[in-house]
């Protein structure tokens, strides 16, 4: 998992209530672009990794699990469908990568 992925992955936990997971719809919208802006950017989402992550960084395991396949969904290029937003800055990953 690449820093950029990392970092975009505590930006979606910070966004989302973990006692729901992503049954939110404003929580679920945000992962989806967080994910699709990933996808655009080249990034490789690999569901195992993304789930694995999540579950050592506080989400309950089968949230952690749709996590990591709705990542692995956009990665592989499935079409979304994301209600409202913006959720992120246009420049949200560029803030990433500069945050240390």
């Amino acid at each position: 998992m690449t820093l950029l992925v990392e970092r975009a992955l505590r930006e979606i936990t910070n966004h989302t209530n973990l006692l729901t997971g992503l049954t939110h719809p404003n929580d679920m919208n945000a992962a989806k672009e967080m994910f699709k802006r990933l996808h655009e950017a080249g990034e490789i989402l690999i569901a195992a990794e993304i789930s694995s992550w999540a579950v050592i960084n506080g989400w309950q395991a089968d949230d952690a699990r749709a996590l990591g396949a709705l990542a692995q969904q956009i990665g592989m290029g499935k079409k979304v469908r994301i209600t409202d937003g913006p959720w992120w800055n246009a420049d949200i990953l560029e803030t990433l990568l500069k945050d240390q």
